[in-house]
């Protein structure tokens, strides 16, 4: 096995690239974007919901973020 070591600026920059893509996640749950939100994802992506349900794959994401995100921010925050 080999290892690499990345200097300062690569590190700033996926930090820098972490940090863009939770910002996203956050301001498409707060405004309830669907289509943001899937946008995020690979087509092999799998995702546990906050509560401990696993979707498997970008359509199984789409089809439940479509159910459940429409209203599902009144009175709360995602952050």
């Amino acid at each position: 096995m080999e290892t690499t070591v990345a200097d300062q600026q690569t590190l700033d920059a996926e930090i820098a690239a972490i940090k863009q893509v939770i910002a996203g996640l956050e301001h498409s749950q707060q405004n309830e974007l669907p289509e943001e939100f899937i946008g995020l994802f690979r087509a092999d992506a799998i995702w546990t919901t906050g509560h401990g349900k696993r979707l498997t794959g970008r359509d199984e994401i789409s089809s439940f973020t479509h159910q459940v995100l429409p209203g599902a921010m009144e009175g709360s925050t995602a952050t």
